[in-house]
C-alpha cells in the first residue's frame, strides 16, 4: 500500500512537471541544438532495427549519464563480455555528448539509446521493447519508475561505482522515503568506497545487499592512457613540444576570468606558455570568447584547427568547442587545472589529468571527488588553489622544479594503476547475485 501511494504521488507530480514544463525544456534544448533526430527514444520508441533481434545470450541493459560514464561503460562492457560470452548490451545516455561519446568508442554491435525520461509510460515501453534479463545503473543516479519498472518486469537491476557525493545526501535525505522505495528494487549495490556505502544507507538502501566494489573508474583510465592517444593530440593541436602548456579543463562560469588573468600572469614569466580552456558545457563558448575580447587576446577554436595549415599555427589560446577531448588533452598539458572547483560546483575528476603521469591543480570545492582529491595529496599530486595568485605560485614551482614535477606525478599515475581491477570485480558480484536469484 505505501508503495502504490509513492508510486501514484510521484507520478503525479512527474507528469504535471512534464506537461506544464515539458513544452519550454523542449523549446529550450531545440534553441541550444541539444535534440537530435532520436528524440522519440527518450519517450519509450526504441526502434527494432536499432534493439535487433533478441540472441539466446543474456541481454544486458547499461545506463551511463554522459561522457564520463560513458567511457566507464565501455570498461564494464568488456569485462562482462570478458565474463560471459554471446551476450548482447544496450548502452543508455543521458546527453547528447554521451551518445556521441559511446557511438565512437563502444564495439558496433552495443545498441546504443538515450535513456527514457522517468515517467511510468516511457520507461515500460523501453523496458518491454528492450527486454533485458539484467540492468545495470552506473555511478548513482537514481530514477524511481525505471527500478520499480524493472521489479515489475521482474528484471534484476544492480548499481556498479556507486557514489553518493557530500553535496547530493542532503537532498536525498529530504526524499528518503521515496528512495527507500526505489532503491529497494536493487539486486545490489555496489559502492566506491565505505563513505559511499554508509551514505546510500543512511538514505534507505539496504545494508545487506551494499557492498564495497572499488572504483572501476581506475580501471577505464589506465586503458585509455595511452601513448597513441598523446600523439594523436599533440598531432591535432600543433604545439612545440618545449612550449609549456596550460589546460584549464571541464571550466564553470566564474572560473574562466580567474583562469585567464592567471595565464597572463604565467606568461610574463614563461612568455611561450599556451593556454587551452575546455569548458565543461561547450555551448558557453561565446561567454569565453567575450572574456578573451575583453582582455584584447587573439585565440582560436578548436573546431577552425583542421584548416590552419602549418604555416599559419592557432594563436597562443584556444577554445575546446568539441566534444571528448579533454582526456587527450591532458596529456599534452603542463599546467594541468581541473574546473568546477573555484565556484562552489563539487569540481571534476582530477585523475583524469593525473593519469598522465603529472600533477594537478584544483579549487577548494571538490565534495564530489574527494576520494580522488585524498589519493593524490597523499602523494603529493594535488594541490588546492583558492584564487588566482596561489593558482600562479603553484604553477611556477611546479614549473621551476621539474624533478619535483615528474616525482610527483609518476607517483600519482602508479597509485592509479595499482588501484584497477575493481571493473571485473564487480560484474563477477552482478553474475553471482543474479545466478544466485534465478
Amino acid at each position: 500500500m505505501k508503495r502504490m501511494i509513492l508510486f501514484f504521488f510521484y507520478n503525479m507530480t512527474a507528469a504535471l512537471l512534464f506537461f506544464l514544463l515539458g513544452p519550454f525544456a523542449f523549446l529550450y534544448l531545440l534553441i541550444k541544438g541539444l535534440l537530435d533526430q532520436h528524440f522519440k527514444e527518450r519517450l519509450g520508441f526504441l526502434p527494432a532495427h536499432l534493439i535487433g533481434p533478441k540472441g539466446s545470450g543474456p541481454r544486458i541493459w547499461v545506463h551511463a549519464v554522459s561522457i564520463g560514464e560513458v567511457k566507464l561503460a565501455k570498461v564494464i562492457s568488456e569485462a562482462i563480455r570478458e565474463r560471459r560470452q554471446n551476450v548482447s548490451i544496450i548502452l543508455s545516455t543521458t546527453t547528447k555528448s554521451g551518445r556521441q561519446t559511446a557511438r565512437s568508442i563502444m564495439p558496433p554491435d552495443t545498441m546504443v539509446i538515450y535513456n527514457p525520461i522517468d515517467l511510468v509510460w516511457c520507461v515500460r515501453r523501453a523496458l518491454r521493447k528492450a527486454s533485458p534479463h539484467l540492468f545495470i545503473n552506473l555511478e548513482t543516479e537514481i530514477w524511481p519508475n525505471i527500478l520499480w519498472a524493472c521489479k515489475l518486469l521482474h528484471i534484476p537491476a544492480f548499481l556498479i561505482n556507486g557514489r553518493i557525493s557530500v553535496r547530493s545526501i542532503n537532498t536525498y535525505k529530504h526524499v528518503r522515503v521515496l528512495m527507500k522505495e526505489a532503491l529497494s528494487s536493487y539486486s545490489s549495490l555496489s559502492m566506491i568506497s565505505s563513505t559511499d556505502a554508509r551514505r546510500i544507507i543512511s538514505i534507505g538502501a539496504d545494508p545487506r545487499r551494499v557492498v564495497v566494489g572499488g572504483n572501476a573508474k581506475y580501471d577505464s583510465l589506465v586503458k585509455e592512457a595511452t601513448s597513441r592517444l598523446s600523439r594523436r593530440t599533440a598531432s591535432v593541436y600543433r604545439f612545440d613540444r618545449k612550449r609549456p602548456v596550460f589546460i584549464a579543463g571541464s571550466t564553470r562560469e566564474g572560473e574562466e576570468e580567474i583562469i585567464v588573468e592567471a595565464y597572463l600572469d604565467l606568461r610574463a614569466r614563461y612568455s611561450a606558455m599556451v593556454l587551452i580552456i575546455a569548458p565543461r558545457h561547450i555551448e558557453r563558448r561565446g561567454t569565453i570568447e567575450a572574456i578573451l575580447r575583453s582582455f584584447h587576446l587573439d585565440y582560436s577554436l578548436r573546431s577552425s584547427l583542421p584548416g590552419f595549415s602549418r604555416r599559419d599555427l592557432p594563436a597562443d589560446i584556444i577554445i575546446v568547442d568539441t566534444f571528448g577531448e579533454l582526456f587527450g588533452l591532458y596529456s599534452i598539458g603542463t599546467v594541468l587545472f581541473c574546473g568546477g572547483s573555484l565556484v562552489p560546483l563539487g569540481g571534476q575528476n582530477p585523475l583524469e589529468a593525473a593519469v598522465w603521469g603529472k600533477p594537478v591543480l584544483y579549487g577548494p570545492s571538490m565534495e564530489d571527488f574527494l576520494d580522488a582529491k585524498a589519493l593524490l595529496e597523499g602523494v603529493g599530486a594535488g594541490f588546492v588553489v583558492r584564487d588566482r595568485d596561489e593558482l600562479v605560485k603553484k604553477a611556477t614551482w611546479l614549473l621551476d622544479n621539474p624533478e619535483e614535477y615528474e616525482r610527483f606525478g609518476r607517483k600519482a599515475r602508479e597509485e592509479i594503476k595499482r588501484r584497477s581491477g575493481s571493473a571485473k570485480k564487480q560484474v563477477e558480484h552482478v553474475f553471482q547475485v543474479f545466478n544466485e536469484s534465478r
